[in-house]
């Protein structure tokens, strides 16, 4: 039952950490940003003890969620025209240990029904609509962009290609994790190159947290079965 300790502990400081991004308080973000990922790590090992063994934690997850919090640190620093590049190099390290989860756990990849790739849709649309409006103004990041747009699309198509062995939540919850973070990070790119929006902010750090959080329910759940 400590998994749920962690949990509700994850949940009052991403109430405190979103009131932060709103309110633009850096001292408050400094306090709790660093701390979501850790937390989440906890209760996913912790949860996944709970109901089966130690043996059945995929470590891979826990070292993807390692690379967001390194990603979460660096993109609060001061002067972060420095340290994006830092940031994107942890959350392509996040992506690639995803998207090799991802893969390991489909077992037979056969049972992929066609009909599934039609979840691609959304993850599209926000692709389409946000990338002509800020890839020309990327410059000399033109290239880490790219690659990294390449990784959190293969990331989302691997969590869709779970659909040939997992369906209900454990399915659900990683692919809506995966769009979440599509979304969060077309956000990110959009506010730094296209120009800010209102809330921009707010909706990335929301949109974030969604998708660490049902990405690693998700997982837990697969743990489970």
């Amino acid at each position: 039952m400590i998994e749920y300790i962690f949990l509700v502990l994850f949940f009052i400081l991403v109430i405190v950490e979103v009131f932060a991004e709103y309110k633009d308080n850096k001292k408050i973000e400094y306090c709790t940003k660093p701390l979501l990922m850790p937390l989440l790590i906890l209760f996913y090992i912790f949860g996944v003890v709970d109901t089966t063994s130690i043996t059945n934690v995929d470590w891979l997850i826990v070292i993807a969620l390692l690379g967001g919090c390194a990603g979460d640190i660096f993109l609060m620093l001061e002067n972060e025209d420095k340290w994006f590049l830092f940031g994107m190099g942890a959350f392509l390290i996040n992506q690639i240990f995803y998207i090799i989860s991802f893969f390991l756990s489909i077992t037979d990849i056969t049972n992929f029904d066609t009909w599934g790739y039609f979840l691609l849709g959304p993850a599209i649309l926000v692709l389409v609509f946000t990338v002509p409006r800020f890839i020309k103004k990327t410059e000399d990041m033109k290239v880490p962009v790219l690659v990294y747009l390449i990784a959190i699309l293969i990331m989302h198509i691997a969590a869709i290609l779970r659909f040939a062995e997992f369906q209900g939540l454990p399915f659900v919850l990683v692919y809506m994790g995966s769009i979440s973070f599509i979304l969060s990070d077309a956000c990110i790119a959009v506010n730094k190159w296209a120009g800010e929006f209102i809330n921009a902010r707010l909706i990335i750090m929301t949109t974030y947290i969604l998708a660490q959080f049902y990405i690693t329910l998700g997982v837990l759940f697969t743990a489970n079965l």
